[in-house]
């Protein structure tokens, strides 16, 4: 009886570190948010993993922003997004990437995936 209790015990403990290495599997991809305010992105520069989540929000009154990515790998347009709508991009390729403001210019931030 001592054995089967061991054993159970074994096999309770090795499904108990399979689960926690999937949590820990899902949970390693993460969402940032980046702020669109006053012709600038907050914040301007940002280091991520393939898999990581970026949301975009307007945090502007009254200006629209349209973000976008143009590379050779892939492309993004969230197009016109009015105050206080949100656009999200998953990232899947690793490389630098810049995301552009096709109404404002100068508004630019630099993604650093690994």
């Amino acid at each position: 009886m001592h054995a089967y209790r061991t054993s159970m015990s074994v096999v309770a403990l090795t499904i108990a570190l399979a689960a926690a290495g999937s949590a820990r599997a899902e949970l390693s991809s993460s969402i940032r948010i980046v702020l669109q305010k006053s012709r600038h992105y907050d914040p301007t520069d940002l280091f991520l993993r393939r898999g990581d989540t970026i949301t975009l929000i307007n945090g502007d009154d009254s200006m629209i922003h349209h973000a976008f990515i143009e590379a050779d790998r892939f492309a993004f347009d969230a197009g016109d997004q009015e105050p206080g709508k949100q656009a999200t991009l998953t990232l899947k390729e690793p490389g630098n990437f810049i995301i552009q403001c096709g109404i404002h210019p100068k508004m630019k931030l630099t993604l650093h995936v690994q």
